[in-house]
Order: structure tokens, then sequence, then C-alpha cells
């Protein structure tokens, strides 16, 4: 019998340096560092629109159309004093009315919004006039306001038995003396 050469295979374990292995490591953490932190990010964006939608009372954020803010503003007019918007969302209604020479306020419970609120108001030159404020909308008073404006939600206008006008869709729901 004749004897066949046998090559020589190559090694199947490549030696790996242990700087290749950790320039892997750190690639590694900082994937994953970047993903989680971006999680994190799009948790504290996006909750603040998704939790008032699980609330008792539905609050979801709606942007009033410009016909809208007109319909509203005609409602007020030949009005003064001071307004309030529950519910303020993005500040639309509040800039508006303080550009008509209200002192304006507007509760709104996502932070997000109440800070984009007050950057338009101060970007349109209102911000003296204005104010916005992250609150739970039923645990404050609206006694003192002249004008309420609820804009958008109905089954909210029955939960404020304050002084004043409250506004609620397209009418003016309560009159008070």
């Amino acid at each position: 019998m004749s004897k066949v050469p046998q090559s020589k295979s190559p090694p199947s374990e490549v030696p790996v340096s242990s700087e290749d292995s950790s320039r892997g490591r750190s690639w590694g953490l900082l994937i994953t560092g970047g993903v989680g932190g971006t999680l994190v990010a799009l948790y504290a964006v996006i909750t603040p629109f998704v939790m008032p939608a699980l609330r008792k009372v539905c609050l979801p954020f709606v942007p009033a159309t410009s016909t809208q803010i007109e319909n509203v503003l005609k409602m007020l007019q030949n009005r003064s004093g001071s307004l309030v918007d529950i519910g303020s969302g993005d500040g639309r209604i509040v800039i508006a009315a303080a550009k008509r020479g209200f002192k304006a306020v507007g509760y709104e419970l996502n932070p997000w919004l109440v800070w984009y609120s007050r950057y338009r108001a101060w970007r349109d030159g209102v911000h003296q006039n204005t104010k916005f404020y992250i609150s739970d909308l039923w645990k404050v008073s609206f006694s003192h306001y002249t004008n309420v404006v609820v804009f958008g939600v109905p089954q909210m206008c029955c939960f404020f038995p304050s002084e004043g006008r409250c506004f609620c869709g397209m009418k003016w729901v309560k009159s008070f003396m």
C-alpha cells in the first residue's frame, strides 16, 4: 500500500488578540447603550401623550384648526377679563386670546405641550399675557376666571361648576351671575 501524503489543514481556531476582543466588547456596549438610551427617550416623549387616553375621562390632545380658533374668538367678542383654557394642548387658543387682549392661562397635563406652549407664546410676543401650567385639571379651581374655555371634550363641562362662562364645543354651556 502506498501512503497518501496528508495535507496539513489550517487550524480551526484563529487566535484573536485581546485588543480585538476588547474593541468588539466596546462596540457591543456602545450599541446597547445607544438602543437603551433611545428607548428611554422615546418612552419619556410618548408617555405624556398616551397616559391621558388611559384616564377615567379620556383627554386626548387634538389640535384645534384655525377655523375652530376663530369660532372661539367670535364667542369671546365684546368680552374682557381673564380667560382660562382647560386642557390647553399646544396653547393655540390661549395665544390667540392673548393677542386679542385677554390675560390668558392654560392648564395642561402633558409637560411637553406646556413647554411648547410657553415657547410659542414667547415666539409670538405674548408671553407677558399668558401663563401655562402643568396640572391635573380636576385639582384646580377656576372660580376666579371670567371666561372658561373647554374645547373639544364635551363630557368635561359638567365637572366645572366655576364662576364665569364655560365654552364647550361651539356654544356657551353655562353662565354664572
